[in-house]
């Protein structure tokens, strides 16, 4: 790979956005949804059907549907996207646990199921 190529990888890789916020497992099945804030979605997803195929994901009852169902059934969704903030005393984690919380109500308000 030549020099020019690398580069212009380089500089996409430090160019990229990194959404943040809080992403749901949509079972489309029975309707049950896995919620998780994240600081950085496009990994926690790879990451994630990563575990799911093999077996290893931290909820036991997604993994179980999810080898139930099988992958087709199941998506992939950004519910909330939290805002960069170039404050540096900025809580990231603490706001994106204050922003579960309340999709998490808004779930239950309309009666959909968490895992």
């Amino acid at each position: 790979m030549d020099k020019q190529v690398k580069k212009k990888y380089r500089e996409d890789f430090e160019n990229k956005k990194v959404v943040m916020g809080i992403l749901a497992i949509r079972n489309s099945q029975n309707g049950k949804v896995f919620l998780k804030p994240t600081l950085n979605a496009e990994a926690w997803i790879n990451k994630t059907k990563f575990m799911l195929k093999h077996g290893q994901f931290e909820n036991t009852e997604l993994q179980y549907d999810w080898n139930t169902f099988g992958e087709d059934l199941f998506s992939f969704e950004m519910l909330e996207v939290l805002r960069e903030n170039e404050n540096p005393f900025f809580d990231h984690q603490k706001e994106l646990s204050k922003m579960k919380q309340a999709v998490s109500e808004s779930l239950l308000k309309r009666k959909i199921e968490h895992y």
